[in-house]
């Protein structure tokens, strides 16, 4: 018979984290609806790569933009909803092999903490770019007042994946090397 990993609640960091992905996700959407009530019907809709704009069209596809953006803050906060029975019934779904196999060598009543450790670490990165999101939907949102995108724009977007992947991994870096030293 399989080892199951016992469910344990969230802790208060955890908690806060969720509530930050959400917050970010209220606050695009709020973003998106504000926009739609007050930009003009044609707005410019793409930018080019020095921020001018390319193509023009109607403003509703601000709320589109926001609805893809959703997506990700939407499967972070779905991910940690689920994590046991994920981790329980799907443990290739979280493909992080080394964390996998030292957890079953703890005990068994603090298995379901690391799990959640290991998913502070995946909200963090949902936070992040839950925020980075917000962050360049308001210089969408900015472009499309001053039709052209401000000069950050594209310097953030291109690192996006940089700075936000890289906290990531050295987070679980550290995870995993608490976790080895806890089994000794």
């Amino acid at each position: 018979m399989e080892e199951r990993i016992q469910p344990v609640p969230l802790g208060a960091k955890g908690r806060l984290l969720v509530i930050s992905v959400i917050s970010g996700l209220l606050g695009m959407w709020m973003l998106a609806v504000y926009a739609y009530l007050t930009l003009p019907q044609e707005v410019p809709v793409h930018f080019g790569f020095d921020g001018e704009p390319t193509r023009y069209g109607d403003k509703s596809t601000f709320l589109i933009l926001t609805a893809a953006f959703s997506i990700a803050p939407v499967i972070f906060i779905l991910l940690t909803k689920y994590r046991f029975t994920l981790i329980n019934r799907h443990p290739y779904l979280v493909n992080l092999p080394a964390f996998f196999t030292s957890i079953s060598k703890i005990p068994e009543e603090r298995r379901g903490l690391w799990v959640n450790r290991y998913f502070e670490g995946v909200l963090y990165l949902g936070a992040a770019l839950t925020f980075s999101l917000l962050i360049m939907e308001i210089g969408i949102y900015a472009g499309k007042i001053h039709g052209k995108l401000p000069s950050w724009f594209m310097p953030f977007s291109l690192s996006l994946p940089v700075w936000l992947i890289l906290p990531f991994l050295l987070y679980l870096r550290r995870l995993y090397l608490e976790l080895e030293r806890s089994i000794r």
